[in-house]
């Protein structure tokens, strides 16, 4: 029987990575709703609602690490009541584009820029993101460079980034290679896995 799953996250790219992560397992999940939101500060204001709400029905929020040194000290500054066991509150260290790049084949292949150009640890970037787009800037794919890179200095990302990414996570990410390089995503995988629904007193 699945289980019906709320999912909160940052943005686009984020809530896609999510599903891909979900669709791991099978039938286990089934998505009730999403809410996607503009950066971290929608999530950092209603947490504490998520997880009380999650009493009904299980929420499953991501958040980027970002300028945190690490996931206890972000749980501790947002969240002001004890976790519900239905809530699964998972953080990227340091964003979701760590996980991306956990897959080195993939984004290699991808890209088509040289395995040898990626960090081996990408969740010790200071700024996945930023080394997302400087790989991105050396594809010899054309769309690859036009849709991720910034078209000018206003810009911090490129005109189709999310939608680029997107097709990155459906025809080329690797779960399986991506967790070998991300101690972030191994424990949201985990977290999934063993997860089981309380039901409601």
């Amino acid at each position: 029987m699945s289980i019906y799953i709320n999912l909160v996250s940052e943005d686009a790219i984020s809530e896609f990575t999510m599903m891909k992560l979900l669709d791991s397992f099978a039938s286990k999940y089934y998505i009730h709703n999403t809410y996607p939101a503009n950066g971290y500060g929608y999530i950092k204001s209603n947490i504490n609602g998520f997880n009380q709400a999650s009493i009904a029905t299980p929420f499953f929020v991501l958040t980027d690490l970002d300028n945190y040194p690490c996931p206890p000290e972000l749980i501790l500054d947002w969240i002001t009541a004890p976790l519900h066991p239905n809530f699964i509150f998972r953080i990227a260290v340091k964003e979701v584009e760590a996980w991306l790049l956990a897959d080195i084949e993939g984004f290699s292949e991808f890209t088509g820029v040289s395995q040898a150009n990626f960090p081996a640890n990408p969740e010790l970037e200071n700024d996945p993101k930023q080394t997302l787009i400087n790989l991105a800037r050396r594809s010899r794919r054309r769309d690859v460079r036009e849709d991720i890179v910034p078209i000018n200095n206003n810009a911090t990302i490129g005109p189709n980034y999310n939608e680029r990414l997107m097709q990155f996570v459906s025809d080329f990410w690797n779960l399986e290679r991506a967790i070998g390089r991300s101690t972030s995503l191994q424990r949201a995988f985990n977290k999934l896995d063993n997860f089981n629904f309380t039901q409601p007193a």
